[in-house]
């Protein structure tokens, strides 16, 4: 998948999500196309940085290992 968005953009979707997260119904789905689009397109470092970042261990996503 290529995306037209950059990385800081996807980031920017992340955040604006995260507080709306078992409120609002398509806050999940958002972060998980959001987290998918940033690890296929800029690694699974990135991926994982996101995650530890707005602290969505928090809200049920982890973090991935190399293969995953």
């Amino acid at each position: 998948m290529v995306t037209k968005y950059t990385l800081e953009e996807w980031r920017s979707k992340i955040k604006k999500e995260v507080p709306y997260v078992d409120i609002k119904p398509y806050s999940h789905n958002i972060i998980s196309l959001a987290l998918g689009a940033i690890h296929e397109n800029f690694g699974i470092k990135e991926s994982n940085k996101a995650i530890k970042d707005f602290k969505l261990e928090d809200l049920g996503w982890h973090e991935l290992k190399d293969g995953e």
